[in-house]
């Protein structure tokens, strides 16, 4: 059955049982009515409300029963008194609607009230954004939004610019939002744009209006002029792409203006005038009006206003031109005064006006030249009669100016200067100059702008000419010498003439050449006793008269030998050619020039010249090896099994190679010197070692003998021919063992009561002094005519410096046979041993069995 269905049904049972009612009882009960507040339960989300049901006309108490049509919990707080009954919402939610039921019960009478709760949501204002920053030409989307609408579907959005709806929207969702795009024009500035949203369930309506503000950046500049004779046309510039405009205006100097800027932009732009002059740089001034009070020369130039706001900028440039007389009319003179005879002067002429002044340049009344602005002349080779008075004369429209000074020519003597430079170095007009370098020579004539320059050189030799910036200033004359040859050697002159005045000046060229340090060479014996002589060569020397050749060892200045005569093939040195120098010195090899240096020392002095160089090189002494020895390290003896060092050294030249031998077997090998390290030494690696050098020159050995000690070990004692003897038989006793130095061997027979557990012992034996000791050195023992008393054990012990080393042995003598053997008796032996046994095993099987019925057992029991 369905829920409505069963709800109307009860709805009639209700209604029935009401009939009844009225039937049954007084009508004075029928005043009980039951009422709910508010009856029409609208609660916003969020907000704390309360459904009250009260009861009217019941004498009594009443009681009270809530019940929501849709099966959910009602999330509420319940109250009730004996007349009313309150459900409190703490903070309304969206699961709080649904149809409520208020059963009052007075008495036996029951009656109900329905109310239905419904929820909604709507914010205070919506929210309006896009139009928070509008630049012209540029594209806007203006959007309206609502949030936590509820429920949706009873809204409503619509967006007005100015009254015109230009859009609407409704929506299921909770996120009430509209938009509009435009491309923003002028005419959109300052018109409302209004968005407004309706809740139907609850009438009520939100707006919210923004007016539009287009932004833009500055459009149109205008630049004007006031308080001159003739006000300045404004000069208007709308697009800060295009190139600047400007307009000239002239003003008189000494007069007063203001220039004044504006222009249209929003926001509203700053507007600031900057000045560049005659420097070449802008500079601040100020704001949108600037004002000149008498106005001077250097307020002309080039003047800009320019707008400026976050959008962007544009500028207006006016161009201020001051007229005026000539002022501060001049005439200099370059160089200053005096200037000599034959020089040049340069004549500035200047003068400051607007618009620019005629200049004029005049020598007495005579004309010289001409200009506009600014005046130079330059009078080239001045002579004596040039002296005088020159005028600079400057005039425009407005006036003339005139600025006069004198000009004095005076005559000096000619001179000449001659200068070298390069790797050259000489004093009082002498220049020592390496050969193979480069000198600037450089001759210049002071006191004559045109004087002429010549060279006189020595014969077959060249100049090259070469250009400084010296030789835009004064006569100068540079030339470049490449000294190549000894043959260049000489006097070089520079001469110099100006009109009928003559001037020299000369330098002695002295060439040298020192390319290479001296080299020594070796010839001869260098065997101990023999004779060596060493050869100190220097090559293509000049001159060789300025050279002095030295021996020295460690030191100590050496006499050398006469110079040797040079090869049959060689032309005799001369003066216009390099040479080759030689020195000798003669040594007999003696062992205490063994390591000595020997140098050669080549100096040159010449003028002021001054080089050394040096040779180098070692005394070597050669001799065959001496002094070889082999030691060994720790001393002798060793104990097996430590390391030994051995040291083969030998002294010789040039250095032996070594060789250790242990017989004719090598162990090792080496040169100059020889360490080799035997580790766990061995008795047989006992032996003579010999240390072996040899070089070209000979050979040398030395020898040593290594002696390997240890205690006794590995001890073998063998009894011949048996060590189980008859009576009466003779024995043989043989100790063999392991050590060094050779051992002593005693053998004693131990007493009967002693029973050794082993048969080799590194302790000696409390032996009992009353049998005999017998000692040999060889290990050999002879017994002779056993008897059994002879019978038992035998304690064998070896024993050197180092420590001894024992060995235990039996010896068994039977007697000769007497009578033959009682078998009867060992079948008796045997027999009782058998049934001991037998019955020894039947006590352990037995006592098991019980131990293992008890869980255990212990050996001392069985």
């Amino acid at each position: 059955m369905k829920r409505e269905d069963t709800e109307d049904n009860h709805m009639k049972l209700i209604m029935s049982l009401s009939l009844l009612w009225m039937l049954l009882f007084p009508p004075a009960v029928l005043s009980f009515s039951v009422e709910v507040s508010p009856k029409k339960a609208v609660f916003r989300i969020g907000d704390r409300e309360t459904v009250v049901c009260r009861v009217k006309g019941c004498d009594g108490p009443a009681t009270f029963m809530w019940e929501g049509k849709e099966d959910r919990p009602l999330f509420v707080d319940k109250s009730e008194t004996s007349e009313e009954a309150q459900l409190a919402y703490s903070s309304v939610q969206k699961h709080h609607e649904n149809q409520l039921v208020c059963r009052a019960k007075c008495g036996e009478q029951v009656k109900q009230r329905q109310v239905t709760v419904k929820v909604f949501s709507f914010p205070s204002a919506p929210l309006l954004s896009g139009l928070e920053r509008v630049v012209l030409g540029e594209r806007v989307c203006v959007q309206c939004e609502a949030r936590g609408v509820y429920p949706p579907t009873d809204t409503h959005m619509e967006l007005e610019m100015d009254g015109a709806l230009v859009a609407e929207t409704e929506t299921d969702t909770e996120t009430l939002r509209t938009q509009h795009c435009f491309t923003a024009t002028n005419t959109h500035h300052g018109r409302n744009v209004t968005c407004q949203a309706t809740h139907t369930m609850t009438d009520t309506t939100i707006q919210d209006t923004t007016p539009i503000a287009v932004l833009y950046p500055p459009s149109e500049v205008k630049v004007a002029v006031k308080g001159a004779n003739q006000e300045q046309a404004l000069i208007e510039v709308t697009n800060t792409e295009q190139a600047l405009e400007e307009v000239t205006h002239r003003v008189a100097v000494g007069s007063s203006i203001t220039l004044t800027c504006s222009a249209q932009a929003m926001p509203r732009p700053q507007l600031q005038w900057r000045f560049r002059g005659s420097h070449d740089q802008w500079e601040e001034l100020g704001g949108a009006e600037l004002r000149l009070v008498n106005v001077r020369y250097a307020n002309a130039g080039r003047y800009e206003c320019q707008a400026t706001n976050k959008l962007g900028n544009s500028s207006k440039r006016l161009e201020l031109t001051v007229t005026g007389p000539p002022r501060n009319t001049s005439l200099v003179l370059s160089p200053s005064q005096p200037i000599r005879e034959g020089e040049s002067v340069i004549f500035s002429c200047r003068s400051s006006s607007q618009p620019m002044a005629e200049l004029r340049l005049l020598r007495g009344e005579e004309p010289l030249a001409e200009g506009r602005g600014q005046l130079d002349f330059t009078l080239t080779d001045a002579q004596l009669n040039q002296s005088g008075r020159y005028t600079c004369h400057a005039h425009n429209l407005y006036g003339n100016q005139s600025n006069s000074t004198n000009l004095t020519v005076t005559v000096f003597p000619l001179q000449v200067s001659m200068l070298a430079r390069g790797n050259g170095l000489g004093t009082n007009g002498e220049v020592q100059a390496e050969i193979g370098s480069t000198l600037s020579l450089s001759c210049s004539a002071i006191a004559c702008p045109h004087a002429q320059i010549s060279w006189e050189v020595p014969p077959l030799t060249q100049l090259t000419q070469s250009l400084s910036m010296a030789d835009l200033i004064r006569p100068v004359s540079n030339q470049s010498l490449r000294v190549d040859s000894p043959s260049q050697e000489g006097v070089y002159a520079c001469h110099a003439h100006c009109g009928s005045a003559h001037a020299s000046q000369i330098m002695q060229l002295r060439p040298y050449s020192f390319p290479s340090a001296p080299v020594i060479e070796h010839s001869g014996s260098s065997v101990e006793g023999g004779v060596s002589v060493f050869a100190c060569v220097v090559r293509d020397v000049y001159p060789p008269s300025s050279f002095r050749l030295r021996w020295l060892s460690d030191g100590e200045e050496l006499p050398p030998l006469s110079p040797s005569p040079p090869p049959p093939t060689l032309h005799p040195p001369s003066t216009t050619t390099t040479t080759t120098l030689t020195s000798l010195v003669s040594m007999v090899m003696e062992p205490s020039l063994q390591g000595r240096t020997l140098s050669c020392q080549v100096e040159l002095l010449m003028g002021d010249v001054f080089r050394e160089r040096n040779a180098t090189t070692t005394i070597h002494v050669h001799r065959p090896p001496r002094n070889t020895s082999l030691v060994l390290s720790p001393s002798q003896p060793i104990r097996e099994g430590e390391s030994v060092v051995f040291s083969c050294r030998s002294s010789s030249q040039p250095m032996a190679e070594l060789r250790l031998l242990r017989g004719e077997e090598l162990l090792a090998e080496g040169r100059g010197q020889l360490d080799f390290t035997l580790t766990d030494a061995q008795l047989n690696q006992s032996g003579q070692y010999t240390c072996h050098a040899h070089n070209l020159y000979g050979n040398q050995s030395s020898s040593t003998n290594l002696t390997v000690t240890a205690p006794p070990r590995d001890t073998v004692v063998e009894v011949l021919p048996s060590p189980r003897v008859t009576e009466g038989s003779n024995v043989t006793i043989c100790c063999r063992s392991v050590s060094y130095p050779p051992p002593l061997v005693t053998l004693r027979k131990l007493p009967n009561h002693t029973y050794p557990d082993t048969h080799s012992h590194t302790h000696p034996h409390n032996l009992t002094h009353n049998h005999t000791l017998l000692t040999s050195p060889n290990g050999t023992f002879h017994l002779s005519h056993l008897t059994p008393e002879d019978a038992g054990q035998y304690l064998v012990n070896v024993s050197n410096q180092l420590g001894h080393h024992t060995h235990v042995f039996t010896i068994i003598v039977t007697e000769r046979s007497r009578s033959p053997p009682t078998v009867g008796m060992e079948v008796v032996a045997v027999g009782v041993v058998m049934v001991a046994s037998l019955a020894g095993a039947a006590l352990l099987i037995n006592h098991i069995m019980r131990a293992r019925k008890q869980g255990s057992y212990t050996l001392t029991k069985a």
